[in-house]
C-alpha cells in the first residue's frame, strides 16, 4: 500500500483527521528523497570499470611499460588501499561495523579486486605457482576471508567463498577446469556439495554463536546455489545415483521453502522454486515423453502455476 492509502485506510477508521491526514500528506510529499543505494550502486560500478580498465590497460601494453613496473603500480596501489581501510577501521566486534570513512568498504573491494589482477599477472608472465594451480585461488580464499570478518565486508566474503569453491573444482580435475563444465565429473559434484553443506553448516554455527550473524545470508546465498547446481548437475549426468539427487534436491527446495518463510526471504524462496522447477521438468521430460504439444502444453500450465504460487508466497511473505 502507498502512503495516500494508509492515509485514507486510518482516516476511515477514525484514527486521523481530515487536517492531519492533509499535513501528514503534506510532509510525505514534501520529505527528501534517499540517493543512498543509487551511489553505492554508482561506486561499485566505479570499482569495478576501474579494476578492469586496469586490467585492459595491463593486456594492451605490458610489452611497453615493463612487466616490473606494471607489478609494482599494482602492488603498491594495492597496499596503498589497504592502508586507507585500515586507518579508518572501526573497532573489532563480533555484531555488524562500519567503516569510519564512507569509502572504506570502496577502498577494500578495490584492493582485492588489484590483487587479484596481481596475482593473475604475475601468474601468467613468471608462473609464480608453477604448475599448482590450487594456490591460484586459495590464496585469495585464505587472504580474503580475515579481511571480511576484520573489515565486515559482504562482498569480500562473497569473494573468497567464490575462490574457496574455484579452489576444490581445481585441485580436484586442475586441466579439465578450462576444458568443460566440472559438473561432468563425479569427484567435483559430490566435492561441491560436500563444500556446499560444511559451508552451511558453518553459517548457522557461527550465527548461533552470534559471530557475524549477518553474514548468514551471505554464506547461504554462495553455498545454496553451488549446492543446487551441484544437486542438478548430479541429476543430468549420473544416471546411476539419479533417486539419490533426486531426493538430495527435494530435501534442499523444502529446506530452503521452510527458511525463506521463516525469514521472511522472497530470495531463498525463489531460489528453492526455480531449482526445483529446473529439476521436475528435466525428469518429466525425460521419461514422460510429452511430444511437442504437451511440452508446450506443459511449459504454459506450468508457468502459469509457478507465477501464482510465488505471488502468493510473496504476499504472506511480505504480510508476515
Amino acid at each position: 500500500m502507498s502512503p495516500a492509502d494508509v492515509l485514507n485506510e486510518l482516516k476511515e477508521q477514525g484514527f486521523v483527521s481530515p487536517d492531519q491526514q492533509a499535513k501528514i500528506a503534506e510532509v510525505e510529499q514534501s520529505k527528501p528523497f534517499s540517493l543512498h543505494w543509487e551511489l553505492r550502486a554508482m561506486l561499485y560500478a566505479g570499482i569495478l570499470l576501474l579494476s578492469s580498465g586496469l586490467g585492459l590497460l595491463v593486456y594492451d601494453n605490458f610489452d611497453q611499460i615493463g612487466h616490473g613496473a606494471l607489478l609494482t603500480a599494482m602492488a603498491a596501489a594495492c597496499a596503498g588501499c589497504l592502508y586507507f581501510v585500515w586507518r579508518n577501521r572501526s573497532a573489532w566486534t563480533l555484531a555488524q561495523t562500519k567503516s569510519r570513512s564512507a569509502f572504506g568498504d570502496y577502498a577494500l573491494i578495490l584492493a582485492c579486486l588489484l590483487f587479484l589482477t596481481l596475482e593473475g599477472y604475475a601468474q601468467y608472465q613468471y608462473t609464480v605457482f608453477g604448475t599448482r594451480y590450487g594456490l591460484v585461488t586459495l590464496l585469495p580464499a585464505v587472504l580474503f576471508l580475515p579481511l571480511a570478518y576484520r573489515f565486515d565486508h559482504r562482498g569480500v566474503l562473497g569473494m573468497a567463498l567464490t575462490a574457496l569453491i574455484s579452489w576444490v573444482g581445481v585441485t580436484v580435475r586442475p586441466l579439465e577446469l578450462y576444458l568443460k563444465t566440472n559438473f561432468f565429473d563425479q569427484k567435483t559434484v559430490f566435492s561441491a556439495i560436500t563444500l556446499a553443506l560444511v559451508l552451511i553448516g558453518i553459517a548457522f554455527g557461527l550465527q548461533h554463536r552470534r559471530i557475524k550473524p549477518h553474514f548468514t545470508y551471505t554464506y547461504l546465498t554462495v553455498a545454496g546455489n553451488l549446492l543446487m547446481v551441484a544437486l542438478l548437475g548430479g541429476l543430468f549426468n549420473f544416471e546411476g545415483f539419479r533417486v539419490v539427487f533426486i531426493i538430495g534436491l527435494a530435501v534442499a527446495c523444502f529446506a530452503f521453502d521452510r527458511f525463506a518463510r521463516r525469514e521472511q526471504s522472497f530470495l531463498f524462496l525463489l531460489l528453492s522454486v526455480v531449482y526445483g522447477y529446473v529439476g521436475l521438468t528435466y525428469l518429466i521430460l525425460e521419461y514422460a515423453h510429452l511430444g511437442t504439444y504437451g511440452m508446450l502444453l506443459y511449459f504454459l500450465l506450468t508457468g502459469i502455476g509457478l507465477v501464482a504460487y510465488l505471488l502468493s508466497s510473496y504476499k504472506i511473505i511480505s504480510a508476515a
